[in-house]
């Protein structure tokens, strides 16, 4: 039976192209009707090519939205009959076509919610509702919501506890306005502030970790060190707020300000749903990464917020929009948790640096401790997946509690408090892979140790290991700044004074950042004689290939023959100009004389004798790799190199693809395909994060991308390359990027995209079609198993 894969190759290419591929293509050798010019050169093949038909495919349209190829997942859903995706496939229906076509999605969804199909399941109303509510068309959520209440019922329909749960906790988001809705504004003379909270639209969504409430209660320690301001209000938030004044530690209250406060609490990441005074002030920390059913952000915040950001996180492209940007130009200097976040906004032109994490101050709400654990008290491990704990020590969960979505914001705080007063009461050490266990039970002085998953995770740079100086340092710092800036906000300066002295106060270590940022790379120097050995073996152009050639690199090996016969062909149906093909071999025999056709020449290429390339684990780099690395310093006379893959089968004339106008840069390359890997920064942060335990080697690649370009770019391809081999070597980036592979274990894409970032000229996607990913109706390049 033929592979999925190969169905699709029936289903996509024309049964032309098809039977030109399986079939033996007719040389002048063998007296096929082929004419002659006067120089004895065949004419070339012409094999008509006729469009692709994409059929209607439920399957098919599944597998590709939850691969993020929305586009063919869009194409393949047309034709399906409504009652069938509905029934079916709503939420993959929904996704790919807000993505591709959302105003006749939302049309299509307006006219079923209108219908009222009985057909459509609960948790297919619920899909569709979450999905357009994400979007941000609330008018449309609430008919579909509607649609969804009367299919689910009292819950006795058959519908599943979650779907029950979700359609619950839906409701009041669903009834909200989400256009930024203004609340009446505080009393005069009354400063109205915002407390973090960590609800969200999403079931799933809001904070399960009561990590996240640690530091709130931290947050909180800067307003109530101040025993003079008066809370307004009579809620459970102002009762918390005079609990937590009780708690401050002696040394840290100040005396003296007066004033009115207002407290109100804010959702971290839909903060549009909710009313808000205008100019109500609030500290902007932490993780700001959770999308509202996986199609928005909560940012920009409300237009009422006037943030003060401090113990920032960011690194996601899809929440780095170009509005987000400029907000936080607005609201800069941005005070980054981690040096990460600093060179990503430093890269985008936002003011920022490094405060550190926020928790390391929530000692100010902890006093001495009245009892501690005597030199028998046991260690306690905090959410430690390891296989390290003994057994019979007590164990703990900071993440993973769906209670805590459940329960009111004052007593998750208040359980925040108990929790690391417990912790330092009842163990002698702590073991945890929590930052906000580790961060804040180091600031209440608890001896811990910090066992991530991933000592290179892009969150922990600058805060992982810190001496006790080093985290003091944190500390006082963004005491001293809170301070500084809390009494301006509750002193009612006006908003234009409060950012004044903010930008004033922090711009010597924005200028640090900006310093370390453009500081010298931190690669070494090349280890391996690669280059060396390349460049003592150059390999010359046979004197048979016309001058006007165009040269094409591919790497294959015995088992691929038959893939490298099938390009060939391909290529020699449709060329119009000769082609040189270059084939990487790996020191085998392909035996490429017998695959030679009329107007293409072979050449072997091996480089499996060289020095290899060695990776900082003691690996050597894969010969495949070493290949494209080397491939134009190994050409010397080559300029201009087409690189393909043996899977790929051409249906035009490759002279398209190799008179492709660089403009100017090193290459041209087809975007990524699909959602899921479109970042390039993606692709840098994953090399960075396999660093593991050398978290400075992590910290430095990471600058290193951030120092070269600005985030984000478009992830690219490098399976189809047309390549600016003179570029290559007057810029000798053989010398330059092969260290990258032996300091941090990059790959021969990582080190590409690093180097190229969004500088390359972009292949249109017809030249990479891949059958089961793209939904190219006339593909020039098709990719086949």
């Amino acid at each position: 039976m033929a592979s999925p894969a190969r169905r699709l190759a029936r289903q996509l290419l024309p049964e032309r192209l098809r039977q030109s591929l399986t079939a033996r293509v007719p040389s002048i050798s063998e007296g096929a009707p082929q004419a002659a010019d006067s120089a004895g050169k065949p004419a070339p093949i012409s094999i008509e090519v006729e469009p692709l038909v994409v059929a209607a495919d439920l399957d098919g349209a599944v597998n590709a939205a939850g691969g993020g190829f929305y586009e063919r997942a869009w194409a393949l859903f047309q034709g399906i009959p409504v009652e069938e995706w509905a029934a079916k496939a709503a939420d993959e229906y929904v996704m790919s076509g807000l993505h591709v076509d959302p105003d006749a999605t939302r049309a299509t969804l307006r006219d079923l919610a209108e219908s009222g199909a009985a057909y459509v399941p609960g948790r297919a109303w619920l899909a569709m509702t979450s999905r357009v509510f994400g979007f941000g068309d609330q008018e449309l959520a609430r008919s579909l919501y509607a649609r969804l209440d009367e299919a689910v019922g009292d819950g006795t329909n058959g519908d599943t506890k979650w779907t029950v749960e979700s359609r619950d906790w839906l409701r009041s988001w669903v009834a909200a306005d989400n256009d930024e809705p203004d609340a009446p504004a505080a009393p005069e003379g009354t400063v109205s502030y915002a407390v973090v909270d960590y609800g969200h639209p999403g079931r799933s969504r809001a904070s399960a970790n009561i990590g996240d409430h640690v530091q709130t209660v931290a947050s909180l320690g800067h307003v109530v060190r101040h025993k003079d301001l008066e809370f307004t209000g009579e809620s459970e938030l102002d009762d918390l707020a005079n609990r937590l004044r009780d708690r401050v530690r002696p040394e840290r209250v100040r005396e003296g300000l007066s004033a009115k406060v207002q407290l109100m609490t804010l959702q971290r990441d839909a903060s549009m749903y909710q009313p808000v005074p205008k100019d109500t002030w609030m500290l902007g920390f932490g993780w700001y990464m959770h999308p509202i059913f996986e199609m928005r952000y909560g940012m920009p915040f409300h237009k009422n917020l006037r943030p003060i950001f401090v113990s920032f996180h960011c690194s996601t492209r899809a929440m780095m929009t170009d509005e987000t940007i400029e907000y936080l130009k607005k609201y800069a200097p941005i005070g980054c948790r981690d040096w990460t976040t600093v060179d990503i906004l430093l890269s985008v032109g936002v003011p920022a640096f490094f405060s550190g994490c926020l928790t390391t101050t929530v000692s100010t709400v902890f006093p001495d401790a009245e009892e501690l654990p005597g030199p028998d008290a046991p260690v306690g491990y905090v959410d430690v997946f390891d296989g390290s704990i003994p057994e019979g020590a007590p164990t703990y969960a900071q993440g993973g509690l769906d209670e805590v979505r459940f329960r009111p914001f004052v007593q998750n705080i208040d359980d925040a408090i108990s929790m690391l007063e417990g912790y330092r009461r009842d163990h002698q050490k702590l073991v945890t892979s929590r930052l906000h266990c580790y961060l804040p039970g180091r600031s209440i002085g608890i001896d811990i140790d910090f066992r991530p998953k991933n000592l290179s995770d892009p969150r922990f740079a600058g805060l992982n290991p810190l001496t006790p100086d080093e985290f003091d340092g944190i500390r006082e710092g963004m005491n001293d700044r809170l301070e500084t800036i809390l009494t301006k906000i509750f002193s009612g300066a006006s908003v234009e004074e409060v950012y004044t002295q903010w930008r004033e106060m922090n711009a010597a270590d924005v200028e640090i950042a900006r310093e370390r940022r453009a500081g010298a790379r931190k690669v070494g120097e090349l280890v391996s004689s690669i280059a060396e050995d390349v460049r003592s073996n150059p390999v010359s152009t046979p004197e048979q290939v016309p001058a006007d050639a165009i040269h094409v690199a591919v790497s294959a090996r015995p088992k691929q023959r038959p893939k490298l016969r099938r390009l060939i062909k391909s290529i020699a149906a449709y060329s119009s100009r000769p082609v040189h093909l270059w084939v990487h071999t790996g020191g085998t025999d392909l035996r490429l004389d017998e695959l030679a056709r009329p107007g293409i020449t072979l050449s072997a290429l091996d480089v499996s004798g060289f020095d290899g390339i060695k990776q900082p684990d003691g690996s050597t780099l894969p010969i495949g790799q070493v290949e494209r690395l080397v491939v134009a310093d190994l050409l010397p006379d080559v300029d201009k190199l087409v690189v393909l893959p043996v899977s790929a089968v051409l249906t035009e004339d490759i002279a398209g693809l190799a008179d492709t106008d660089l403009q100017g840069n090193l290459l041209a390359a087809a975007d990524v395909v699909g959602t899921r890997a479109v970042s390039g920064f993606q692709q840098i942060h994953a090399a960075a994060n396999k660093q593991a335990e050398r978290t400075t080697e992590a910290a430095d690649l990471r600058r290193d991308g951030h120092q070269r370009h600005a985030f984000d770019f478009d992830a690219f391809d490098t399976d189809v390359l047309v390549l600016d081999a003179a570029q290559w070597r007057a810029k000798d980036l053989l010398t330059s990027l092969a260290p990258y592979v032996e300091t941090y274990g990059m790959t021969y894409r990582n080190v590409v995209l690093l180097e190229v970032g969004p500088h390359r000229a972009v292949l249109p996607e017809r030249w990479n079609a891949i059958p089961d990913k793209t939904s190219v109706v006339k593909p020039a390049l098709a990719r086949l198993p």
